[in-house]
Parts: C-alpha cells; sequence; structure tokens
C-alpha cells in the first residue's frame, strides 16, 4: 500500500511554489473595508494580507491529520503588495497549485490519504517569490500595485459548487484509513473567492493607466478564464486602459476526443457563473462541447485589443502529466506514457495560432520540461528556443506591448497531431 500511495503522489501532483510571508493584516467586516489607503504596513516582504470573509473559503473545512501531515483550512485571505503613492499600474495575479478533474479525485478522502502532498493546495498560502518578490533587483513589478490571489479550491477559480463527501474503491486501495468516514463535503468555490477579490482591488484601484491580469499553472487558466469579466469590470475599452493578460505555463492542451474542456469547467459550476461568455458560449459550455480554444477564443474575442504573453516549455511534463489526468482518471495510473512532446508542442502551436489570429499575442518558448517560471528567483535569466531573455521581454511586453504584436520568441515549427 505504501508502494501505491508514494507512486500516485509522484504522478499526480501537481506542485505549487509557495514561499511564507511575515505580512501584516487587515480583517473585513461591517466597518472595516480593509481600503488600500488604510491598510497597516507592509510586512518584511512589503505585503499585507486581507481576510474577506463573506462567501470566500478553501476546498474543506479545518482538519489536521498527525499521521499524514494533511492540513486543510476553510479561511481564505489574499495578498496585496501596495504602491500607495501610484495607483496606475495594477497586476491581479492568480496562483496556481493543481486541479482535481471529477468525483474521485475532488473529495476530502484523496487528498488526506495523498498526505503532504495532494492534488491540490487545500489552505490558502501567501508567496513572494519571483516576480512577487519585491526586493528583487530587475523585478518589472515593483514599483506596481499588486493583488495577489492565493487558490486553494482545485477548480480553476472557476468553481461555484458544493460536491457531497465520497468515496470509492481508490480510496480503499491507497493507506491512511485514518482519512475514510470524515464526511466531509468539497466546496469548489474559486469563482467567489476570486470575484470577491476583483471586488477589493475595483474599488481600490478604479482608473489605472496599465491593468495586468496574469496566472501560473492552473492560475494561468484561471486568468485566461476571467480576462474578459475582468476587462468589463474596469471598463478597459472605454477608458482606454492598457490591458494585458500574462500566463505563465498553461495553455488549454486538452484530451478534446474523450471530452471537450467545457464540461471540466462545467463540472466545477463555471458555465453558469458571470464570466462574459456570450451567450452562445455559455450555451456550448453547459452543453459540454466547447474545447479550450473555443473557450478562450470567445473571450478574447470580447476584449479584442487586449495583449497576451504566454510562457511555456516545449515539453512541459506537469501540463502533459494533467492531459493524461484528464484523459484516463486516476484509474490511469501508472501513466508510464505521457502524451508525446512534440504533439504537445504541436497542440500548443495551433491553440496560441488560433488566439493570435483574434488578438496581439506574444510568445515565450523554451527547450524544457519544467513547469512554471515566473516564480524562480533566476526566471529573468531564463532564455528562449532562440536566445531570447525572459527579463528583457517581459518587460518590452509591458511598456511597448503594442510594438510585440503577434511576436513568437523561441519558435520552432512542429508538425500538429491530432
Amino acid at each position: 500500500m505504501l508502494l501505491i500511495y508514494k507512486f500516485v503522489v509522484s504522478l499526480l501532483i501537481l506542485p505549487t511554489l509557495v514561499a511564507y510571508a511575515d505580512g501584516n493584516s487587515c480583517n473585513v467586516s461591517p466597518s472595516e473595508k480593509c481600503s488600500i489607503d488604510s491598510l497597516p504596513l507592509p510586512g518584511d516582504d512589503g505585503s499585507v494580507l486581507i481576510y474577506p470573509g463573506g462567501n470566500t473559503r478553501c476546498a474543506f473545512d479545518d482538519y489536521s491529520d498527525n499521521t499524514t501531515t494533511f492540513k486543510s483550512s476553510s479561511q481564505y485571505f489574499f495578498q496585496v503588495f501596495p504602491n500607495q503613492q501610484d495607483k496606475s499600474k495594477v497586476l491581479l495575479f492568480f496562483q496556481g497549485g493543481g486541479a482535481c478533474v471529477d468525483k474521485y479525485t475532488c473529495n476530502f478522502a484523496l487528498q488526506c490519504q495523498l498526505g503532504a502532498s495532494p492534488l491540490i493546495t487545500t489552505t490558502a498560502k501567501v508567496d513572494n517569490s519571483g516576480i512577487m518578490d519585491r526586493g528583487a533587483d530587475g523585478n518589472p513589478f515593483n514599483d506596481w500595485n499588486v493583488v495577489f490571489l492565493p487558490y486553494c479550491t482545485g477548480d480553476l477559480f472557476v468553481g461555484n459548487t458544493e460536491l457531497e463527501a465520497s468515496e470509492s474503491a481508490y480510496n480503499q486501495a491507497l493507506g491512511n484509513k485514518q482519512c475514510l468516514g470524515q464526511n466531509r463535503s468539497m466546496h469548489l468555490n474559486g469563482y467567489n473567492n476570486a470575484k470577491t477579490v476583483l471586488d477589493w482591488a475595483l474599488e481600490n484601484f478604479p482608473n489605472p493607466e496599465k491593468l495586468v491580469i496574469g496566472g501560473y499553472s492552473a492560475g494561468s487558466l484561471g486568468a485566461q478564464l476571467w480576462s474578459a469579466k475582468v476587462a468589463e469590470m474596469w471598463q478597459v475599452e472605454q477608458k482606454s486602459t492598457k490591458f494585458q493578460v500574462l500566463a505563465d505555463s498553461y495553455v488549454g492542451v486538452f484530451p478534446e476526443h474523450k471530452a471537450a474542456a467545457s464540461s471540466l469547467v462545467n463540472f466545477y459550476g463555471g458555465c453558469d457563473v458571470d464570466l462574459h461568455f456570450p451567450e452562445q458560449m455559455k450555451a456550448e459550455c453547459k452543453a459540454g462541447t466547447a474545447s479550450a480554444t473555443a473557450l478562450v477564443d470567445a473571450l478574447i474575442k470580447e476584449t479584442p485589443k487586449s495583449e497576451w504573453l504566454f510562457i511555456d516549455s516545449n515539453a512541459d511534463r506537469t501540463q502533459r502529466k494533467f492531459y493524461e489526468l484528464v484523459r484516463l482518471g486516476i484509474a490511469g495510473y501508472p501513466f508510464s506514457t505521457l502524451l508525446d512532446a512534440g504533439e504537445f508542442y504541436g497542440n500548443l502551436t495551433q491553440i496560441l495560432d488560433s488566439h493570435a489570429q483574434l488578438t496581439s499575442v506574444t510568445r515565450f518558448n523554451i527547450d524544457s520540461d519544467k513547469h512554471v517560471w515566473l516564480m524562480s528567483p533566476d526566471y529573468a535569466a531564463t532564455t528562449s528556443l532562440d536566445g531570447a531573455v525572459l527579463g528583457n521581454v517581459l518587460s518590452d511586453w509591458l511598456g511597448h506591448g503594442s510594438n510585440a504584436s503577434n511576436m513568437t520568441v523561441g519558435y520552432k515549427t512542429n508538425k500538429t497531431i491530432l
């Protein structure tokens, strides 16, 4: 049983990059809005934690397992790196941290049995690494107002449903039987968490000159799915706000032949929430017939003047593992054969080609199987397939995005195998 346990952990875990900060905090209440101008002084990492309460929460109620060291907490917060002297530049950044895909993976028992390495992040956590590091020389976001959205619901920030407690034969095959019989439901509450944070950000930064929504891993897809709604909330077209989308290490390469990507969004309850999809796409989402490409294309059409930067490894192992998890489910382990790297990159290229027909798309492609780049301390030195430097490309894109329309950095043509 121990061997099976370790095997599942090593193959199914979608890693998160987490650093712990010692920031000061503010609790939202009827008498305290935690407005940007009244926040306490930031902690050593330059951030303040805001506890919004209300309808925010993480996936599971509070629990701590002494045997596996698994922990869950229902409490949600978000992290703000303020620049109170200049509110003209705002970054909304969505954390990564895995995703569950069905009733066999979206349950408390499995996450608890996987111990310190659950399939999803089950507590809200701060991050001050990579582009969140205010002390890093050359960080292009050092003087921006950064609103960081922790991820603890496993639903790509679009969930809006509660799943009843469930267990299956897969749970019986794993160890840590103390995790069974807990009768704990799972709250796919990512939409409400994100909307609460974005409402706070809009109230406190209503008129930025530059607005970037971004994220890494699952947070990358979350940012893409929220892009049109954020553009609508801030009225970026009416106000001529420079609006950009920064996507690190997730493009919707999905086993569409098994089920369209929208079937997963619908499982989370994400087809019923307001992401600013046009009515026809809402219907296709509910019907489970819309591909990942079609979903994001529909949102791009709502914000045609947006500028997008995709940062991806050409053989990203985590994205390829997630593909197999969706295709085969947990029953498919040991996933001894991943989606071929060339096929993955070919499909990634095809997806971005589709997006590039609709708006400005810059691609930074890296010859690697690594997952997530912007949260590494040395991200700025990362080189693309043709030798471009990520720090330079990111700075140029932020400052001169209109001159980088449909630019590809480190692009190689691959045959696309469908």
